[in-house]
């Protein structure tokens, strides 16, 4: 088994993944059945991410856990920060190869982060989900959100313009947020 498998197996393992699976089950059965997508169009999108994230971990020129990767109706969007512009530049290279891949939307990030800005991210993350969550006319549950040095990236499926444009309003208005990228689709 090649070291990094060994590297990515230890990493979920030691991450405590199985409680989030498990507790997330509920709530992975009511984001699909209220889906704008159709439920084919949900499995092939989530296939389509584990295949770019399989191909991205079998690259060895390809930082694996810098790249988050998110897929809609084909489309996949990539975010994280990356050293240099070579591996923007790979990462998109072993994306677009994956078949099935309609398009890419690259937003990966030149530069470095720290521990501490890393942990400024997730908690930035946590206060947007947790702002989508508390307001009426947002479906939160159809929104993934990604942070990576104070710029906040959402992405999903939303039934309205309306409701795109008040989740983009309540994430830009977090102090931390430095920018945010709308990703949202509106069907």
């Amino acid at each position: 088994m090649p070291m990094r498998w060994i590297a990515v197996s230890l990493f979920l393992l030691c991450a405590g993944c199985a409680p989030v699976v498990v507790g997330t089950g509920a709530t992975g059965v009511y984001k699909s059945a209220s889906d704008e997508r159709t439920f084919g169009n949900q499995v092939d999108d989530a296939t389509l991410t584990a295949r770019v994230k399989t191909a991205l971990a079998e690259c060895r020129e390809v930082p694996t856990f810098s790249v988050d990767v998110d897929t809609i109706e084909g489309v996949v969007t990539l975010t994280g920060i990356v050293d240099n512009e070579g591996v923007v530049r790979n990462v998109e290279a072993v994306v677009r190869k994956v078949s099935g891949v309609k398009g890419v939307n690259n937003l990966l990030q030149l530069g470095t982060t720290s521990i501490g800005q890393a942990l400024d991210d997730k908690v930035v993350g946590i206060k947007v989900k947790s702002e989508l969550i508390a307001s009426p006319d947002v479906d939160a549950l159809h929104i993934d959100v990604d942070v990576n040095n104070g710029v906040v990236t959402l992405t999903g499926v939303l039934k309205s313009a309306a409701m795109r444009d008040e989740a983009v309003r309540l994430a830009d208005r977090l102090v931390g947020v430095k920018r945010v990228v709308d990703n949202l689709v509106v069907r």
